[in-house]
């Protein structure tokens, strides 16, 4: 037995052993590389992935914003065209006011203009009996005049011993016939005085009548202002053109002549049109258009119209090719009657 130093070598298989010694260093060394390796690219994956979720994190990051600002300018955009909707509502219903006021003015007008011509009337008639006043009074005067000088006749007829009684009974016919003529003369005057007096009164009463109407129609028009514009944002939507085909029809006088002209969409110049004309045009597009036409007339400054014509005018166009009131009247035709209708 082969001693190593003082020791004994007591390990087995000692000859294996010695063959083996070259190998296992080797392949720790492989195996150490290998780790090494392993973990570096561990290392690198690692710090790539931490890479890339920073990058995921970011686009994330990104797209919410985007989406932020994009649902953002969404409801900016809904709020616009709601603004924008609101605001061309406001403007039709501007405009149909415009037109019911400018209606009404030219009510009032015509009706100041008849109670003008009457008051007129009446002034001249009062006029003509007040001049026929002074005429009876003024023979009145010459009768009194003639009267007295009749009786101063007669006075004097008396007196003369050398007038005859044929005379003296034809001055008493005179001075009676005058007598009677001033007591009828007496008599229309009196009659003209309370018939004055009554034109007088009755004049008051219709001037005192034309105020207190004049004022219960300012109360009452206030009134129905306020009641429709309630009634119209209670049961109805309010008149607009969104959604309609816009016809625009201008009406007017000129040269004691009726002209209208129309134009399609609310854009290009206006054409001359004959009424019928136009009636044909409108119930032409009323049947291409399912959404229904929104008619605006316009009735430009100083149009040289009555009221009459001008309401007449457009309540017939309204009525027959205006969608909000064809939507009136098939509304009020499935209600029933009240006792007011």
């Amino acid at each position: 037995m082969k001693k190593s130093g003082s020791f004994i070598d007591l390990r087995l298989n000692r000859r294996d052993s010695q063959g083996n010694e070259s190998f296992w260093p080797s392949f720790t060394d492989v195996m150490t590389v290998i780790m090494m390796i392993f973990l570096i690219s561990m290392v690198v994956v690692l710090l790539r992935n931490m890479e890339l979720v920073k990058e995921i994190r970011a686009t994330v990051e990104a797209e919410r914003q985007a989406m932020e600002l994009a649902r953002s300018t969404g409801e900016e955009k809904e709020t616009l065209a709601a603004q924008l909707d609101t605001a061309l509502e406001q403007l039709d219903a501007a405009d149909t006011r415009i037109n019911e006021l400018q209606l009404q003015v030219m009510r009032l007008q015509e009706q100041n203009s008849v109670r003008a011509r009457a008051i007129a009337d009446r002034d001249s008639r009062l006029e003509a009996l007040l001049e026929e006043r002074n005429n009876l009074a003024q023979q009145a005067a010459q009768l009194m005049l003639d009267k007295q000088s009749a009786e101063k006749t007669a006075a004097e007829a008396r007196n003369r011993e050398t007038l005859s009684r044929r005379e003296l009974a034809d001055l008493q016919r005179q001075y009676e016939n005058i007598k009677e003529q001033l007591d009828r003369q007496s008599l229309q005057i009196a009659m003209l005085k309370a018939k004055v007096e009554n034109q007088d009164q009755a004049l008051a009463q219709a001037r005192a009548l034309r105020q207190d109407v004049e004022e219960k129609y300012l109360l009452l028009a206030d009134e129905y202002d306020s009641l429709k514009v309630r009634y119209d944002k209670l049961i109805r939507p309010a008149r607009s053109a969104k959604g309609r085909h816009l016809v625009e029809v201008r009406y007017f006088k000129k040269n004691g002549k009726r002209h209208i002209e129309w134009r399609d969409g609310g854009t290009g110049e206006f054409k001359a049109v004959s009424r019928k004309k136009l009636d044909d045009i409108l119930t032409r597009l009323k049947e291409q258009q399912p959404d229904g036409l929104y008619v605006k007339v316009i009735l430009p400054k100083n149009n040289g119209l009555s009221y009459s014509e001008a309401w007449k005018f457009t309540n017939d166009l309204h009525k027959k090719y205006d969608y909000y009131f064809q939507e009136s009247q098939d509304t009020n035709a499935g209600k029933p009657l009240s006792p007011s209708n």
